[in-house]
């Protein structure tokens, strides 16, 4: 008797267990289906069930999370991609999803770090480095957009290339330019943008800030047509003596130098106790480039007598992430 229990149990136990896997089966087919009939609701929740039978089937969180965002609902779906992505960071297709659902919200600075993520994972993917460059693009960043656009151009990508051509590719820099991305997650945005055949200048502010008011400014400034025989040096005393002009008690400091590289570079700090403009003390650090044609000089301010050794370091490391890119 006991025996026949035994067994009679063992059954339903293994009939329990393939009518469960069956279950799943069906429940998956049947969101594929609805899914694609546009049956989007009915699709999610087949997907649910499924997932809460089946942990381990990551797949039906792509699919579930699809149907979100064509439902209009982005974080929905932005909760699914990136729970897929912990299990398979290599997905590189999900770095762009999740950059559009950054975008169906209006919020292009979002889009921006799952993006680097996605390249830094694969540097050679095409759509994420035209995403990406689309963005910098519109945010301001023009420079470091043609960079991307140029990547893509070159792996042999028609959309990069097109877009290459369309927005770089008769620009006054089309030989060379510079690269730096100021990190949009920390505020940074484009306030203006000025340039001639010779002269480039391009302006940044933290969000809610303007140029009466301003903590923190940044700038890009880039010159063409200079003296081959001027120095890195000669460069920083102009830079001095401009600034001199409306702080007439600044002091400069040569921080670090590189005069042999392929690009010599030097980094300098301005430091003045007052300002005749805004009233006030100001510091800048800027780091000076020498292209094979162009002059770069990227600086950041403070409204501030000195500059600190945190200040030095941290701005220093960000500048150096900047490159002169041949085009």
């Amino acid at each position: 008797m006991k025996q026949l229990l035994f067994f009679l149990l063992f059954c339903a136990f293994v009939h329990t267990q393939v009518h469960a896997q069956t279950t799943v089966k069906e429940l998956i087919s049947s969101a594929t289906v609805k899914q694609s009939m546009q049956d989007l609701n009915g699709a999610i929740e087949d997907y649910s069930k499924a997932l809460e039978m089946d942990t381990s089937l990551i797949n039906l969180l792509v699919g579930r999370g699809t149907c979100y965002m064509n439902l209009g609902k982005p974080q929905e779906a932005r909760k699914d991609f990136l729970r897929y992505l912990e299990k398979d960071p290599m997905n590189l297709d999900l770095y762009y999803s999740i950059a559009v659902t950054y975008l169906f919200e209006n919020n292009h600075a979002g889009a921006l770090p799952h993006l680097d993520r996605g390249i830094a994972m694969n540097p050679d993917y095409p759509p994420n480095l035209i995403m990406r460059g689309q963005i910098l693009s519109y945010l301001g960043y023009t420079i470091t957009a043609c960079s991307d656009f140029l990547h893509a151009m070159q792996m042999g990508d028609k959309e990069g290339t097109d877009l290459y051509h369309k927005h770089c590719g008769n620009r006054w820099d089309s030989t060379e330019g510079y690269v730096l991305t100021w990190p949009t997650e920390q505020g940074w945005k484009m306030q203006s943008s000025m340039e001639d055949s010779t002269f480039r200048l391009i302006e940044f502010l933290k969000e809610k800030e303007n140029p009466e008011s301003w903590t923190e400014y940044g700038a890009m400034l880039t010159l063409r047509g200079y003296d081959t025989n001027a120095t890195l040096k000669d460069f920083a005393n102009s830079i001095r003596d401009e600034f001199k002009t409306r702080a007439p008690k600044t002091t400069m400091r040569i921080i670090s130098e590189d005069s042999i590289g392929a690009y010599p570079w030097m980094i300098i700090v301005l430091e003045a106790p007052m300002t005749t403009n805004h009233k006030k003390p100001e510091s800048q650090l800027w780091h000076i480039v020498k292209g094979k044609s162009t002059i770069y000089g990227n600086f950041r301010a403070v409204k501030q007598k000195k500059l600190s050794k945190a200040h030095i370091k941290k701005w220093t490391t960000f500048f150096k992430t900047g490159k002169v890119i041949e085009k």
